[in-house]
C-alpha cells in the first residue's frame, strides 16, 4: 500500500511493505573487503540513519550499487551508491545539490536516472542515491587489501 512520506524537500509516495518484501528475498553484495566492511558497518549505523532506511523498507546492508574511495584517514572510507524502493516523488526536484539532505555521515538524494535496478524489482521504482564516510570496522586492516 502506498503511503505519503515527507523527507526533507520531497514528498514521496512509497510502498514500504513491497520494498521490505523485496529486500527480504536478499540482494547479493560484492564480497571484496571494502564491501564486507560496508555490510558490517551497517549493523552499527546511527539510530537516525537506521530509522530512515527502515521507514522506507530498505535494508541498508544491500545496496544495488556500491563504489569505494579512500579518504585522508586510513580507517575511514567514502562509499557512494544507491538503493531502490517502491515509490515515486510527488514533490521535489531530482538530483540537485540544493535538495540533497544529510543524516549523520550520509548524504542522500532521489534520482529518476535509474541504475542497477534488479530485474524483478516491483514498480514504480525510485532510486535513493547516497554518499557516506564509513569507519573501518573489520578486524582486517584496510591497508592489507
Amino acid at each position: 500500500m502506498l503511503q505519503q512520506i515527507k523527507i526533507a524537500n520531497w514528498l514521496v509516495e512509497a510502498d514500504i511493505s513491497k520494498t521490505r518484501e523485496f529486500y527480504n528475498k536478499g540482494i547479493s553484495v560484492c564480497d571484496c573487503l571494502d564491501c564486507k566492511n560496508f555490510v558490517e558497518a551497517c549493523k552499527h549505523l546511527d539510530t537516525s540513519v537506521a530509522i530512515f532506511f527502515n521507514n522506507l523498507g530498505i535494508n541498508p546492508a544491500m545496496p544495488a550499487n556500491l563504489s569505494i574511495f579512500p579518504t585522508k584517514e586510513t580507517m575511514i572510507k567514502q562509499y557512494i551508491g544507491n538503493y531502490h524502493f517502491v515509490g515515486k516523488v510527488l514533490k521535489g526536484e531530482f538530483n540537485t545539490f540544493e535538495n540533497a539532505f544529510e543524516i549523520k555521515s550520509f548524504m542522500f538524494d532521489f534520482s529518476d536516472d535509474l541504475a542497477f535496478v534488479p530485474e524483478d524489482f516491483p514498480d514504480p521504482v525510485l532510486q535513493l542515491d547516497f554518499d557516506a564516510e564509513i569507519p573501518w570496522v573489520l578486524d582486517e586492516h584496510p591497508d592489507e587489501i
